[in-house]
């Protein structure tokens, strides 16, 4: 209670995310009749398929009925039972159970597991989480991810994975190392216990056939599931995935990146000390799996905790509440979920403050935004700011998911790249809306034909020639 608690309050924050913005829009359209089959915000236009479609329907419901009070407290709830899930991994029950048969019997009564063993990895996988912590689809996603690996530890029925994987894979695209990790899992089981039996065919069954059946149900049968091959495929679509922030190698100077190694340390440790070789190659897969690229992080340290648990396990003197003790801990629980639920009810639903919203009423005033015949260059969260706001009319430069050339134009400008001018060029833009620190401001407003108009907040606007007597 008090681990899910905690989660529950850092989701249930007012709505700021970008990406988030963009997923609502689309659910607007779907609310409206609408199923657009690419990207239909951006000028540029992409072929790219629209993604987590179910969540973004529940959004557009959401916003249709309830608002954004209804989505942070979904946000909210969802983070509530990861947080309630991770700590669920830390028990002493499934297949890298070093206890006795009769001790592994009596799994789920109270046991004498020591706190930081409970608590310390769930908690370290909630923080590498944080920036997921929201209403983007990606903690749907990463709670299906822990449902798998429960399954596979408590030896659950394997066809839940059926219902696990086929909502999955219209959630969020993270089902593909979904199966990636369910697939180490197993294959390291029939390592370590030397027995390869007809459950770990069932799970295999189970997991891939709700796969095809999620990929069925996509309108455009399948397209889903050929996505990943498609982006990963190609060598311009590689690299633009590369210059996405969030693909870019964790940083170990970086907080979460120290709170990742000791995790990972812990769960090799966990693996050496029961014996569990193939586990703890397992662990180390995980381990590059996170280091290799800042978003990977969350899944591996979701698949991570059960084994940092293990190797935690007796340290410490402090044990796991019981009694009237553990009665006031979830009270305590109890008390942080209805300030969450409060607080997303009570307080204002969306916080702008990093956006351009005052540019962005500057340039409406004129008539300069959200017209087909004017062209917007603004940075990427800006354009799912754009979406947000005027929906399909937004007709944004760029946005999170554009395509790959647009995307690796996008990253000249905003580097400063040598060929930034030619990228820019190819942009034909009337306006341009960007942060006035960012050094391609300055550069634009050096050109010939462009004139920097106002700066509001921490944006500047500047106009082409064509368009200056309006911009003014």
């Amino acid at each position: 209670m008090l681990v899910g608690s905690a989660a529950a309050l850092v989701a249930s924050r007012p709505l700021a995310d970008n990406s988030f913005f963009t997923h609502l829009a689309t659910g607007r359209l779907l609310v409206d009749g609408q199923f657009p089959r690419s990207n239909p915000f951006l000028w540029t236009g992409t072929s790219f398929p629209m993604p987590s479609w179910w969540w973004s329907g529940v959004l557009g419901l959401l916003d249709a009925t309830v608002g954004a009070t209804g989505i942070r407290l979904l946000a909210g709830a969802l983070a509530f039972v990861l947080g309630l899930l991770l700590v669920r991994l830390t028990a002493r029950s499934g297949p890298d159970d070093a206890r006795p048969a009769a001790a592994v019997a009596a799994a789920g009564t109270p046991d004498d597991r020591t706190l930081l063993a409970v608590v310390a990895p769930p908690a370290v996988a909630l923080f590498a989480l944080d920036p997921y912590l929201n209403a983007r689809p990606q903690v749907a996603g990463f709670v299906l991810l822990a449902l798998t690996v429960v399954v596979w530890r408590e030896r659950r029925s394997p066809w839940w994975l059926v219902a696990v994987f086929l909502t999955w894979v219209n959630v969020h695209g993270t089902w593909l190392y979904g199966l990636l990790v369910l697939g180490l899992l197993v294959v390291a089981e029939a390592v370590d216990t030397r027995r390869l039996g007809r459950r770990a065919f069932e799970l295999g069954a189970a997991a891939v056939g709700g796969t095809l059946l999620g990929g069925l149900l996509y309108p455009d049968r399948f397209e889903l599931l050929v996505l990943p091959t498609r982006q990963f495929g190609d060598q311009v679509e590689r690299e633009a995935i590369r210059s996405y922030r969030e693909w870019a190698p964790l940083e170990l100077g970086d907080p979460v990146g120290w709170a990742f190694a000791a995790l990972v340390l812990a769960a090799v440790w966990g693996c050496v000390r029961t014996r569990r070789w193939a586990m703890a190659v397992v662990a180390l897969l995980l381990a590059v799996m996170g280091v290799t690229s800042s978003r990977m992080v969350p899944v591996a340290a979701v698949g991570l905790v059960p084994f940092a648990a293990m190797g935690l396990d007796g340290l410490g003197t402090l044990r796991v509440p019981t009694g009237r003790a553990a009665t006031a801990v979830a009270g305590v629980g109890v008390a942080v979920c209805l300030v969450a639920a409060t607080l997303a009810v009570t307080t204002d639903g969306y916080s702008l403050d990093t956006y351009p919203v005052a540019a962005v009423d500057y340039l409406e005033e004129r008539g300069l935004v959200a017209d087909p015949g004017v062209r917007v260059v603004s940075e990427d969260f800006v354009g799912n700011y754009l979406e947000l706001r005027y929906g399909a009319d937004a007709n944004a430069y760029v946005d999170d998911r554009p395509d790959a050339r647009t995307l690796l134009d996008y990253k000249a400008l905003r580097m400063m790249e040598p060929d930034w001018r030619k990228a820019f060029a190819r942009a034909d833009a009337d306006v341009v809306v960007f942060q006035t620190a960012r050094d391609f401001t300055d550069a634009v407003a050096g050109l010939p034909g462009w004139t920097k108009v106002v700066t509001l907040g921490d944006y500047t606007v500047l106009c082409r020639d064509r368009v200056l007597e309006r911009c003014r």
